[in-house]
């Protein structure tokens, strides 16, 4: 082998070398990601899950009110509970783009 060989195929196991790292360091930054990820769906599901029971339990208190009340107040505590509905609507949308 020549000298110039020899010294290419140094040159060729440094960079190897530098490559194996790279690829090694990407391998933690994704699983890395993956696991914030997976923690991020988990606390996801948990809000989804508390907005759920709230959003049900608030409807219940409105509509057991409305009874209460009479049915003057069952067209406001109905446009009540609608605009809430969107709301939380809009909020379940925000978090899924998060």
């Amino acid at each position: 082998m020549t000298e110039n060989e020899d010294l290419e195929l140094r040159r060729l196991e440094v960079n190897i070398g530098r490559l194996v790292q790279l690829v090694s360091a990407q391998d933690e930054c994704i699983r890395q990601l993956q696991e914030r990820l997976s923690l991020q769906d988990s606390e996801l599901q948990s809000l989804r899950t508390a907005l759920s029971e709230e959003q049900a339990q608030h409807a219940t208190s409105i509509l057991s009110q409305a009874l209460v009340e009479g049915a003057g107040e069952r067209a406001a505590a109905r446009q009540l509970l609608d605009g809430l509905i969107q709301e939380v609507e809009r909020c379940i949308q925000q978090l899924e783009r998060e």
